[in-house]
C-alpha cells in the first residue's frame, strides 16, 4: 500500500472500508504516500446502523425514544437534509 504509488501514474485513489483486510492509515499519511483520493466504502452504513442500533436499544429499555441529539437528529435537520422545503416549494409550483 505505501509502495504501490511509486510505481503507478497518479492520481491514485485508496478504497478503505472499516473493519476490512487494509489497514486504515490517516488521511495525511495516504496524501503524503500518493493517493490523492480516499473513499470509506460503508462508512457512512456503518455509522447509521451504530446510531440505529442505540436509538432502538433505548427505546426497548425506556419504552420511548425523544428527540435527543445523543440520538437522532433533530426532526428539522431531517427535514433539511431530506431537501423538505425544496420539495415543498415544487409542489407549491406544480400542484395547481
Amino acid at each position: 500500500m505505501r509502495a504501490l504509488p511509486a510505481r503507478l501514474p497518479r492520481p491514485l485513489l485508496m478504497n478503505l472500508v472499516l473493519g476490512g483486510r487494509t489497514p486504515v492509515l490517516p488521511h495525511a499519511e495516504l496524501a503524503a504516500a500518493g493517493y490523492a483520493f480516499v473513499l470509506y466504502a460503508n462508512a457512512a452504513l456503518q455509522s447509521a446502523l451504530a446510531g440505529m442500533t442505540r436509538a432502538l436499544a433505548q427505546l426497548k429499555a425506556g419504552g420511548e425514544l425523544l428527540e435527543d441529539p445523543a440520538l437522532v437528529t433533530s426532526f428539522a435537520e431531517r427535514q433539511r437534509l431530506v431537501g423538505k422545503p425544496d420539495w415543498d416549494e415544487r409542489e407549491r409550483r406544480y400542484a395547481g
